[in-house]
């Protein structure tokens, strides 16, 4: 009888020194980034967009242009179009979960700077 109760109590404290490896823990130590997209449509123009406080600047001369912008939670998209020349240009924006938060096709002039935000939520 005494060397069931060592071996149980034996058992109770090594079962109870086993520590959870935390390496392989569901990735809750990671930053998961989010890719969305920019995509602008035009001959000539340029784009000034802002991610959190990051600024950033893209030429298009010809075509389209799509630009990825990455983020990890809700936040304001800024951006501003300058238009080269008389022309059409299209804006979209879409998340990271292939929503289009945005796609507008409009006729600028030659000089005309538009500013817009769009509100982007990782859910």
């Amino acid at each position: 009888m005494k060397i069931q109760y060592t071996l149980l109590l034996f058992i109770l404290v090594f079962l109870s020194s086993c520590k959870k490896d935390t390496s392989l823990d569901n990735l809750s130590n990671v930053i998961l980034k989010r890719e969305g997209l920019l995509r602008v449509e035009c001959n000539d123009c340029e784009i000034n967009y802002q991610v959190y406080s990051k600024a950033y600047n893209v030429e298009i001369d010809k075509g389209s242009n799509d630009i990825a912008f990455f983020y990890s939670g809700d936040f304001d998209l800024k951006t501003e179009v300058v238009s080269k020349k008389n022309q059409k240009i299209r804006l979209m924006v879409i998340d990271a979960f292939g929503r289009i938060i945005s796609n507008e096709l409009n006729t600028w002039s030659e000089g005309e700077v538009r500013k817009q935000t769009f509100m982007i939520n990782i859910k």
